[in-house]
């Protein structure tokens, strides 16, 4: 995506929302679609489309907020927005799942809590592996799979070559393939 045409996307936003939205949907509709259905994996596809088309109401919303022209591209910005739209779709859709009686509650099966405990574990040593790897090792796991941004633009973000940004991830994931096993995982 070029430059120009996300400052029409931002022009058109502001002047012609419906306009804005249509072009932005036009241009990042299917990324922004794989980043919700990944983190609503396991729920409908109305739900994650939903989280979809909030994102760009939410861009819509906050295309103010937005700083042009400071290193930072739309792109990116969307991606985050809709990252935090789906999880908070997720929390939203956790609260009002049904609630089990509490005698159910109490009878349920033992493995579940160990289930969901041993995942939590996992989790904090993950993240708590991901907070050793030195920097950019660190930025680039983050970019490349919390946001889902291409390497060649974790690349220009960073002022690395895309193949150093290639070794890295490999590398680093050798790293991190380390750190989980010697913590056990």
């Amino acid at each position: 995506m070029n430059e120009n045409r996300e400052y029409e996307i931002l022009y058109l936003l502001r002047v012609r929302p419906e306009e804005g939205i249509k072009l932005a949907m036009e241009s990042y509709g299917g990324p922004v679609m794989t980043i919700c259905r990944n983190i609503l994996f396991d729920c409908s596809r109305e739900d994650q489309e939903e989280a979809a088309a909030d994102s760009f109401v939410g861009l819509w919303r906050s295309v103010e907020n937005f700083r042009e022209g400071e290193g930072y591209s739309l792109k990116s910005y969307l991606y985050a927005i809709a990252r935090h739209t789906a999880l908070d779709k997720r929390q939203y859709l956790k609260k009002q799942a049904p609630l089990i009686p509490i005698e159910e509650a109490l009878l349920g099966d033992v493995a579940d809590l160990e289930t969901d405990y041993e995942n939590r574990q996992k989790e904090h040593i993950l993240h708590a592996s991901l907070e050793e790897l030195e920097e950019p090792d660190r930025s680039i796991f983050i970019l490349r799979y919390f946001y889902y941004e291409k390497v060649k633009d974790i690349a220009a973000r960073l002022g690395l070559a895309p193949k150093a940004v290639e070794n890295r991830l490999f590398y680093g994931k050798s790293k991190l393939r380390q750190a989980l096993a010697e913590r056990g995982m």
